[in-house]
């Protein structure tokens, strides 16, 4: 998917492309895009038990963010 798709498709969700996703090189862009649809998409997890696993991740990896 081309970096004009993967920015399509925020704009389309979000209403605009946030500053620090538009600062990421493409491969960064379009794997970051995928993970925040998959947080955001409906699946058998609530929205809550995918950030509780984002954290957890985060935590497990030391994070700086």
């Amino acid at each position: 998917m081309s970096r004009q798709d993967v920015l399509a498709q925020i704009t389309e969700a979000l209403g605009g492309v946030p500053g620090w996703l538009s600062r990421l090189p493409d491969d960064q862009l379009t794997q970051t895009w995928g993970t925040l649809g998959w947080m955001f998409s409906d699946t058998a997890l609530t929205s809550r038990e995918k950030a509780l696993i984002s954290y957890g991740a985060a935590a497990a990896v030391h994070c700086t963010y």
